[in-house]
């Protein structure tokens, strides 16, 4: 089989056909990407900007892929419930399946959260990947394939964060469900794995002008990397090449694993990300309480 080195990773040529979930910005983008580039097809959901998805659209039908997107609110079940049937439809089959759709909560301490929030991160950080993982199980086994599934986590699954209950509660379920899910596949040759991306950085130019982020957050992200062992932030394709990895011949052996991908960031003795420059800080924890009136309304 024909194989070509890009970034001095090499792939398989492979033109297989996966889905990748959340893909028209940031990591998600990386991934489609990096996959398009190996050679596969790629079917991807997006929720935020129509604009986003077309330009990714493109960039993956100028390599020479087929590539479809399908725009889901994966609050909804329903909708959810649908990826897998477009997918095979659409392209032919599947033969991989990259959950990475998640939003981010507001940055807040458990006592602030209402229930909405934790209802809406539920569904689409949970739900919607454990949908997917039970349809694409279903595909491959009632058609005797043997396919691969790549959850995206977070380090935040294995590393507290102060005003991250939430998000990195969520991010550990995914990672202990990949272990469980790789038990119930492993009979059919079907592999389960999971990623832990620590700080990527995915705020470019465009991002940063479309959704007004303020520059202090994006200096102070950046500033961050530094304090990485590795000194840097890391980017988004280098999400797509542990994908593409895990996905290949070169890992036939491996599942219900879990590969950080952070740059040192989970290692001991790191500074919180989470701790605003205007905090001040007390070794891992700012120094917060609250008054009787903030009370008040609980």
């Amino acid at each position: 089989m024909a194989r070509r080195m890009i970034d001095m990773v090499y792939y398989e040529e492979s033109g297989k056909n996966a889905i990748v979930t959340g893909a028209e910005r940031g990591i998600g983008k990386g991934i489609a990407l990096r996959l398009a580039q190996a050679g596969n097809n790629v079917f991807f959901t997006y929720y935020f900007k129509d604009s986003y998805a077309e330009e990714l659209k493109r960039s993956i039908e100028k390599l020479g892929r087929r590539c479809v997107a399908l725009k889901a609110d994966f609050r909804d079940p329903s909708v959810v419930e649908t990826v897998v049937k477009s997918a095979a439809k659409s392209l032919g089959g599947i033969d991989l399946l990259v959950n990475n759709a998640a939003i981010m909560p507001p940055r807040a301490y458990q006592y602030e959260y209402t229930a909405e929030h934790i209802d809406e991160v539920y569904a689409v950080n949970y739900r919607g990947y454990m949908l997917l993982m039970r349809d694409a199980l279903r595909y491959w086994i009632k058609n005797g394939k043997k396919g691969n599934i790549v959850n995206i986590s977070s380090e935040s699954a294995i590393r507290s964060h102060q005003k991250f209950s939430l998000y990195g509660g969520i991010k550990a379920a995914i990672l202990r469900s990949t272990g469980n899910v790789a038990l119930d596949a492993a009979p059919y040759g079907i592999r389960v794995n999971c990623i832990l991306p620590g700080a990527i950085d995915t705020f470019t130019e465009q991002v940063i002008q479309d959704e007004e982020i303020p520059q202090s957050e994006v200096i102070h992200r950046r500033k961050f990397g530094d304090e990485i062992p590795l000194r840097r932030l890391g980017r988004p394709e280098e999400i797509g090449n542990a994908v593409l990895w895990l996905a290949s011949e070169e890992a036939a052996y491996i599942t219900g694993a879990t590969l950080v991908v952070d740059g040192g960031l989970v290692l001991p003795g790191m500074t919180d990300i989470t701790v605003e420059k205007d905090e001040s800080v007390y070794g891992w924890c700012t120094q917060k309480r609250l008054s009787d009136e903030q009370m008040e309304n609980w």
